[in-house]
């Protein structure tokens, strides 16, 4: 009885997770997502035709279940906590994160053909941080001066930056560095509502 298309995809995401987590990005491609799903490359073909949407499939399950998973904490403990707890997951798997920058890089190039999706995808999490600011901001966790878009800016550099050199720099503290770093920026936060 032949597996329905449903649980093939499923099967086929999970594959690609471990793929991801045993090579590089680059390294990945039907081949060896077809021999840890245990299907042949013609099927894996059939239910994704084209690698994006494998690729996107892997994303939504993987990285966006990431970042659904920890929302709870930015409820509970702001936007701060919330980049804090993802760079600490990214830390724990490494492999989610390089294929996070791969999807960043893909997605800066308007004629890949899953450019507009990593797009969107980017937009959302940034919006997702400015609207938990402007919660951080209403509840008193952030000072009244700080702008939700500008922190949301300033914290997100923050974290793509260390989780790069996360991937880069042996001697990096991402944890460390976040912290510092966001104490530093509150400073300036609470100063520009003096200013105002």
């Amino acid at each position: 009885m032949p597996t329905p298309d449903s649980e093939l995809r499923a099967r086929i995401v999970a594959a690609a997770v471990e793929a991801y987590r045993a090579a590089d990005f680059h390294r990945v491609g039907p081949a060896e997502v077809a021999v840890r799903a245990d299907v042949l490359v013609a099927e894996l073909h059939r239910v994704y035709p084209t690698w994006e949407l494998l690729v996107v499939a892997v994303i939504d399950r993987w990285l966006n279940g990431s970042r659904r998973a920890a929302w709870a904490v930015a409820e509970r403990d702001g936007a701060a906590a919330y980049l804090r707890a993802l760079l600490e997951a990214g830390l724990a798997e490494p492999a989610l994160v390089r294929l996070r920058i791969a999807v960043l890089s893909a997605a800066s190039n308007p004629g890949h053909p899953a450019a507009g999706w990593f797009h969107a995808q980017y937009t959302q999490s940034f919006e997702d941080v400015t609207l938990a600011l402007v919660r951080d901001v209403v509840a008193g966790r952030e000072p009244r001066g700080a702008s939700p878009r500008h922190a949301a800016e300033q914290l997100m550099a923050l974290y793509e930056g260390l989780q790069l050199q996360s991937l880069l720099r042996e001697d990096a503290e991402p944890l460390a560095g976040f912290d510092r770093a966001v104490t530093r920026m509150r400073v300036g936060w609470a100063e520009a509502r003096v200013a105002v």
